[in-house]
């Protein structure tokens, strides 16, 4: 299993947003999963960050073995609506012919990706390259596609930086979010049409004291947390907000799904934005 390397988190202010120079090229950030594809003896298979098997199937020529790093559009609402679900956009090359390439720069990984996509892409027709764009022009590729079709944000690199090298990632999310550990649940409102079911997810952070009240919940949700609530505590879920506090909680802070490509662990207040963080 290859761990995802930990991003630098980056608020978007209006106007008044700046970019570490470091980071010289950027990405797109989608709605979609972190994913690991690995296509080895006649077989590809996506893992997902926890090591779960997320599609398999055979790939016709046994020589080819390499791992790939991408974004796998599964199960997202936003990538079905785009009609790019089960799309993988590869991003990264760590392991080609049995060789670890991760301690390369990136721009030398992602040009390994791109060519060795030029002969896999031929016998299958759900993968391709993620983009890559200078850095200049982010701003217009936010108006474009973060506020304009609907894109998480963006993902800034370092091109002379290898993998997993500290701060070599950074990202910007249209909307704010943040990755929480549940620990209960609280009931609907009394003299509401929902009494007697839960209302809301309460999660924390595994390194900071801190209770956040989610709500946002769909009936089906409600049924399924009222009545098997031990299915889900102290497992990871996704929440959005209007904005980050330095307590580790967010503005108005809504459920969004559950996370099983996430470990508790990384749960953590570094998800908050230095500039925001408690000192």
């Amino acid at each position: 299993m290859i761990d995802r390397p930990k991003f630098k988190e980056i608020a978007y202010e209006m106007g008044h947003t700046t970019i570490p120079k470091k980071y010289d090229i950027c990405q797109f950030k989608m709605d979609g999963i972190w994913g690991c594809l690995t296509i080895k003896d006649g077989q590809v298979t996506i893992y997902s960050r926890t090591n779960t098997i997320k599609y398999e199937e055979p790939f016709p020529d046994p020589n080819v073995d390499i791992v790939l790093l991408g974004e796998y559009m599964k199960g997202s609402h936003w990538g079905h609506k785009m009609k790019i679900d089960g799309r993988f956009y590869a991003f990264d090359c760590v392991e080609l012919h049995g060789f670890d390439v991760s301690q390369t720069a990136y721009k030398d990984r992602f040009n390994t990706c791109k060519q060795e996509l030029e002969y896999i892409m031929m016998h299958i027709d759900w993968i391709e390259p993620m983009e890559v764009y200078d850095v200049d022009v982010w701003r217009e590729l936010w108006h474009h596609y973060v506020d304009g079709e609907g894109f998480e944000g963006l993902v800034f690199k370092d091109s002379n930086s290898t993998y997993n090298e500290k701060g070599a990632w950074a990202r910007m999310k249209n909307v704010v979010e943040i990755d929480y550990i549940c620990v209960g649940f609280r009931p609907a409102d009394k003299g509401t049409k929902y009494e007697g079911q839960v209302g809301a997810v309460i999660g924390t952070l595994i390194d900071k004291d801190v209770l956040v009240t989610c709500s946002g919940l769909s009936e089906d949700m409600r049924t399924a947390f009222t009545k098997y609530p031990e299915r889900y505590i102290g497992q990871v879920f996704k929440a959005k907000g209007n904005n980050w506090y330095p307590t580790g909680a967010l503005r108005h802070p809504m459920f969004r799904h559950w996370r099983d490509d996430k470990y508790p662990e990384e749960c953590t207040y570094e998800q908050i934005p230095e500039s925001i963080r408690c000192i």
